[in-house]
């Protein structure tokens, strides 16, 4: 199957989602900042140990034990100035091949922002709304590919949308085309 591949934080949305939605937890929640110690302790051990972002990522999201994570990301994604935020540069045709959402957030976040943009395939951090806890590795690098292959079987990729070649170097490889998104700018790398 040939497919477009879109990263989101940054590329398709306009900002990091996970941070955001937290403030937005958080202003609706005050009493989320109970789990800051906990937040503070992940950030502690990533900055100890880079390898350590899957750990750091499961203590900041955390805080998801304070919320119907699921219910607040719908209400998050209905809010008109973040809609704003979500890829006004994105013009898809009817025919165009199919795109998929490569992420590293919470699948449950991503998950309505995809729908709206009509996203073919969406991969991304399996994180337990009810909990924080991560089923696996974070979805950024080479496990975008694997968790691509394991939702299509064989691919390949006709455009690759980041705002992160680094972390995105595995899939921009594989890309005929590669494009650079910085704030709704688009960029052709090669």
């Amino acid at each position: 199957m040939r497919i477009d591949v879109y990263d989101f934080d940054g590329t398709l949305f306009d900002g990091e989602s996970t941070g955001a939605f937290w403030r937005y937890c958080l202003r609706r929640r005050p009493s989320l900042l109970r789990f800051l110690p906990e937040q503070l302790l992940g950030g502690l051990l990533f900055l100890m140990d880079a390898q350590a972002l899957t750990v750091a990522k499961r203590h900041f999201l955390c805080f998801l034990r304070g919320v119907d994570a699921e219910a607040m990301a719908q209400d998050f994604w209905s809010d008109p100035r973040r809609l704003r935020r979500l890829a006004p540069w994105l013009r898809r045709a009817p025919g165009d091949i199919p795109f998929a959402i490569a992420s590293a957030s919470p699948a449950f976040l991503v998950a309505p922002a995809a729908r709206r943009l009509g996203a073919d395939v969406l991969v991304a951090t399996r994180a337990d709304p009810r909990t924080g806890l991560i089923r696996g590795e974070n979805c950024r690098g080479e496990e975008k590919i694997r968790r691509l292959r394991e939702a299509l079987g064989d691919f390949s990729v006709r455009a690759m949308y980041t705002d992160d070649p680094v972390s995105d170097a595995p899939l921009l490889a594989m890309a005929e085309e590669r494009y650079l998104v910085r704030h709704g700018r688009v960029t052709r790398m090669d």
